[in-house]
């Protein structure tokens, strides 16, 4: 379960910027609330973020993503850290690290983890935890230096074979260091992200289907209830070698795979049954081929998977540009399935939209559940803030109402009296 996280100097925040699933005092949707011993209060269990194009929506869910890229895997040594992008409209920021923290519980235990870097090298890491309730330090980095508590074992091993640019929980981990691996896990295992278009998910969508028929079944019921029609999926995964598939795939494609060495390629086939009563073709005829289906059906099929995973086994799923393809009646009941009476094992969904649909009070969000991005268009840097961080907005304010005409400062300003212009010119 996500509790907060925070990001300094990375893209366009350049000033520390939080995003918290910590509830507010706010009384509205106490179904919106997961109970979390480990905090001693209710969190939050979705979030939506709103706001004009470049104003920094997808950067700040990015920057999860990048901070889970770096705890992953221990990164080859003298390797270029690629994830370095500090705010480059200050000489005071551009050469100065990124900062992360991030907040979460696994096990019913607090997580407090915090990382620093540059394009070489981590600048500094910790990570603590609460046993019991109580703040105990796990590790400390400063650079190269690293001080542990007693629970640690291994540490001086660990920290010798941590390069630089690696971080030294995505090697303890790789020890099997008991707390840096559950730590681990919270944030590897337990935190998906999905940017933009979910094509990139076909395949493991795909193997989830050929795998769990309980996973199916969910499947397809969601596509049931989002009235796509569909009442069947068959997939098949397969590996086969390369020569299999000469005639199948494009020529530069086969000499890329041949060229990286790969015999063996992951075939997938998924086919998706339309019902349609009248309809008077043969029983093979209404299963179509994927690749005939439209965005909005590939969309959500593939954002289905992940969702459902969550759903199971209490994960915290974070979606870049919600909504693409999607009916907005769609959206807002994939994030109804978060609340708590429906939500056992305390799953969360944070998303960026500009669906402004969603910016629904009086179903979906409390006022602490919606954000807004903004850029500074003097110095260009971004802020987040949350609705209820605004003063005399009510739980029965039309929030949708007061963003549209501007009030929450997170519009693109655009005349209607300007035009483009054009000018025909005689040939």
């Amino acid at each position: 379960m996500l509790i907060d996280f925070s990001v300094k100097n990375y893209g366009p925040f350049r000033d520390k910027t939080r995003l918290s699933l910590q509830r507010t005092s706010a009384d509205e949707h106490p179904e919106n609330l997961i109970d979390c011993p480990a905090i001693g209060e209710e969190a939050l269990c979705s979030a939506a973020i709103f706001g004009p194009n470049s104003s920094g929506k997808s950067y700040i869910l990015r920057a999860v993503s990048v901070l889970i890229d770096m705890v992953r895997m221990p990164r080859i040594p003298n390797m270029k850290i690629t994830q370095y992008q500090p705010f480059r409209l200050s000489s005071k920021t551009v050469k100065e690290p990124v900062e992360m923290e991030i907040r979460f519980v696994t096990d019913g235990v607090l997580y407090h983890y915090s990382l620093s870097f540059d394009s070489n090298k981590v600048v500094s890491e910790s990570l603590y935890h609460y046993p019991n309730g109580r703040r105990s330090k796990v590790f400390d980095r400063e650079g190269s230096e690293f001080t542990f508590t007693k629970v640690m074992k291994n540490q001086k091993e660990i920290s010798e074979k941590t390069a630089p640019n690696s971080t030294y929980i995505s090697v303890a981990a790789q020890f099997n260091n008991e707390i840096c691996l559950k730590a681990h896990r919270g944030m590897v295992e337990d935190i998906i992200f999905i940017a933009g278009e979910a094509k990139g998910l076909f395949t493991r969508v795909a193997q989830m289907i050929n795998d769990s028929p309980d996973a199916k079944r969910l499947m397809i019921r969601a596509m049931k209830i989002a009235d796509f029609g569909i009442s069947d999926v068959i997939s098949n995964v397969e590996k086969k070698d390369i020569s299999e598939l000469e005639h199948d795939i494009p020529s530069q494609l086969l000499d890329y795979v041949k060229s990286i060495l790969a015999k063996k390629v992951t075939s997938v086939d998924l086919a998706l049954k339309h019902d349609f009563n009248d309809s008077d073709a043969d029983e093979k005829d209404l299963y179509f081929p994927i690749g005939i289906e439209s965005n909005g059906t590939m969309q959500m099929l593939c954002i289905m998977g992940p969702i459902i995973d969550s759903l199971q086994n209490g994960k915290t799923i974070i979606i870049d540009e919600f909504g693409l393809y999607l009916h907005s009646d769609i959206s807002h009941w994939i994030i109804s399935q978060f609340k708590s009476n429906q939500n056992p094992k305390g799953a969360q969904i944070i998303v960026s939209t500009h669906d402004q649909m969603l910016m629904d009070t009086a179903e979906l969000f409390r006022r602490d559940q919606i954000f807004f991005t903004r850029k500074n268009p003097s110095d260009g840097s971004s802020e987040l803030y949350s609705l209820s961080d605004f003063k005399g907005v009510r739980k029965d304010t039309d929030a949708r109402k007061g963003y549209s005409i501007g009030r929450y400062e997170a519009l693109p300003f655009i005349s209607p009296e300007d035009l483009i212009g054009w000018e025909s010119k005689e040939p």
